[in-house]
Parts: structure tokens; C-alpha cells; sequence
């Protein structure tokens, strides 16, 4: 079975071994990584593993995400696949124990779409970068459920390239004119077949309730790291909405650490495995250090001007999110519904 990962990256270099090494253990076959306006040594790692087919993007009038993605679905490791997801650099599949590997979720769901649940993993209360895998450090997460805010309840997907889809899209396919085709067969991170409303909505990229589905997949979203990390990712920017700023408020949006979650652990023997093959290929270790080096020095740089040293310890100061209660969670979604126009 060849499952293809598409993802953009921009100055990942200390973590895309990692990530890498990680999905590449759990079954996926090839790598398509866009890479835009890298200065720190990104594109020369890339060049150096195995299983990557690295794609520089040119200079365009639309975001770096969306030219990716539009670019990618005609590329040979899109099309010659029998699933595809598009993932960030910061996001994990997180397999149910029970599983071993990717093609063992595919062949229990049976459906043309997997829902890939977010679950919001928060700095650990680590202020510093560190060699330490991603997912070793950062253990604190989000309750299974987090009503408040709808990013808690969030998915990307996992979908048959053969489906009834048209065009990659950031959280799911776009799919094929209804008139024509069925909606998808999709289900959620249990294998429960969704509402017909979500299946048919290709716009929806949230699937809201209590519990959240994951009892057979879920997506470790490492969307802060710790508070020197996420200075870095702020400098980096988004890929997609890049008029929207990595501030304060994104860092209270994601940074939870309410339950300790190490359920991904049983993945890292393999992971370590094959990060280890990584190690042994020539220039590969010489190549992530010399990222890291960079990482290092830009963060150095950053403490020198008054702004990003000021939201740096605010950062620091303002720790974890608050996990509301249902009931006020609840009561915010319903305010915002009326303020929205949607209740």
C-alpha cells in the first residue's frame, strides 16, 4: 500500500527528522515536502533523506500553503497513491496500540476518508529548545474533549486518492461535483461513519461534540513547543492564513496542559529506529546541527529587540490555557453562535 504525506515547511530543520522518522515507521511510503524561503539549512536536510521528494516553491501572489497543495495533486507521489493526507511538520498520527501502522487503521475503518482529530499538546512548561523529541518532551495536552476554543475540535484527514475528491485542501479533500458523484464514505478517529451533513460539506473541518472520536487514531498537534520555539515558529509564519498573527492570543488558544497523554509512546521505538538509519546516512547529523545552530543564534537575535522579549516572558507568564467547564464552554459557543448568525 503507498500512502503519500504532502506538507509545506519553512525553517523546520530541528524538528523534520523527527516527524519524518516518525510517519515513516508508522507506514508511509513517500514524502512531498514545498519548501518556501528556508535560511536555515531546511532544504539541504531534506535533499539528504530518504523517502523525500523536496519541491523548492517559486514566488507567488497566493500563500505558500495553497500553491503547494494545488501543485501537488497532479505530482506522481499523489497520484500514484493509494492514500494521502496533508500534515504539518508540528502534527503526529497517533495510532491506537492495538494498531501496527497505518495500513492496520485504512483496513479497519473501510471508508474512502479517516478523520484525523486534533488533539492541542501545549510547551510542557519548557522555555528552552532542546534535542529532545518532540513527542518525549511535550506530554501535556488538552482534555480528550475541549469544547472551548473550536480548535479543540478540529481534524485533518487521511483520504483515498481514488475517492470522490477533486483537490488536496489544507484539513480535507475538496470533493467531486455531488450531483455526479456520492459524498464519501468517511469515518471518524473510532471508524464510526460520520453525519451525512459533515460528509457532504467539504467546508467543514471541525467535527464538534462530546466525546471527541479517537479511540483508534488521533493527531498529536505540537502546535506551540516551548516558548523559545514558538518566538521561532512566530518569525516563520503560517503557510496559509499569513496575514494572521502568532502572538499572545495563539499561544492561549493552543498552550494546554491539562492531562498528561503519553499514548504515542509506543511509536517511538520504531521511530527511534528509523531516525537512527537517518543518522547513518552521510551529512545528515552534520546537517541537522548546523539547523540547530541556526535556530539557536536567530532566537539570540530576537532577545535583543524589546518587542519579542517582552512577548517572550509574557509567554512565560501566562503558562497554561485555562480548560473551561462545560457548562461556560457551552455557554460561549452558544454566545457566539448568536453573535455569528449561526443559533
Amino acid at each position: 500500500m503507498k500512502i503519500t504525506l504532502v506538507t509545506t515547511m519553512r525553517n523546520e530543520g530541528p524538528h523534520l527528522p523527527e516527524w519524518i522518522a516518525h510517519h515513516r515507521a508508522a507506514g508511509v511510503s513517500d514524502f512531498l515536502v514545498y519548501t518556501n524561503d528556508c535560511e536555515d539549512g531546511t532544504e539541504a536536510l531534506l535533499n539528504l533523506l530518504p523517502c523525500v521528494t523536496h519541491v523548492p516553491l517559486e514566488d507567488g501572489k497566493k500563500p505558500p500553503q495553497w500553491r503547494a497543495l494545488k501543485a501537488a495533486w497532479d505530482h506522481p507521489l499523489v497520484t500514484g497513491a493509494d492514500w494521502v493526507a496533508c500534515l504539518d511538520c508540528d502534527e503526529f498520527i497517533n495510532l491506537d496500540s492495538a494498531l501496527h501502522g497505518i495500513a492496520d487503521l485504512i483496513d479497519q475503518a473501510n471508508a474512502d476518508m479517516i478523520l484525523l482529530p486534533w488533539r492541542l499538546f501545549g510547551h510542557a512548561g519548557h522555555a528552552h529548545m532542546s534535542e529532545e523529541p518532540t513527542t518525549a518532551r511535550f506530554t501535556r495536552a488538552a482534555p480528550e474533549t475541549l469544547l472551548y476554543p473550536a480548535i479543540g475540535s478540529y481534524f485533518k484527514s487521511l483520504f483515498r486518492r481514488d475517492g470522490p475528491f477533486r483537490q488536496l485542501g489544507v484539513h480535507r479533500p475538496k470533493q467531486k461535483n455531488p450531483t455526479r458523484h456520492a459524498p464519501p464514505r468517511i469515518v471518524d478517529g473510532s471508524g464510526a461513519a460520520v453525519p451525512d451533513s459533515l460528509a457532504e460539506n467539504d467546508g467543514q473541518i471541525m467535527h464538534w461534540g462530546k466525546p471527541i472520536a479517537r479511540d483508534l487514531v488521533q493527531l498529536n498537534h505540537y502546535s506551540v513547543r516551548s516558548a523559545a520555539d514558538f518566538m521561532l515558529k512566530r518569525g516563520r509564519g503560517l503557510p496559509n492564513h499569513q496575514q494572521k498573527q502568532i502572538d499572545l492570543t495563539y499561544w492561549v488558544e493552543r498552550n494546554f496542559n491539562t492531562v498528561e497523554d503519553r499514548t504515542i509512546s509506543h511509536m517511538a521505538a520504531a521511530t527511534q529506529a528509523v531516525s537512527a538509519e537517518f543518522l547513518d546516512i552521510d551529512g545528515v547529523e552534520q546537517a541537522q546541527a548546523a539547523c540547530r545552530a541556526w535556530h539557536r543564534a536567530r532566537f539570540e537575535v530576537l532577545m535583543q529587540e524589546p518587542e519579542a522579549l517582552k512577548l517572550y516572558g509574557r509567554l512565560l507568564l501566562a503558562e497554561g490555557a485555562a480548560h473551561l467547564p462545560d457548562a461556560v464552554a457551552l455557554d460561549l459557543i452558544t454566545r457566539y453562535g448568536r453573535v455569528h448568525g449561526s443559533n
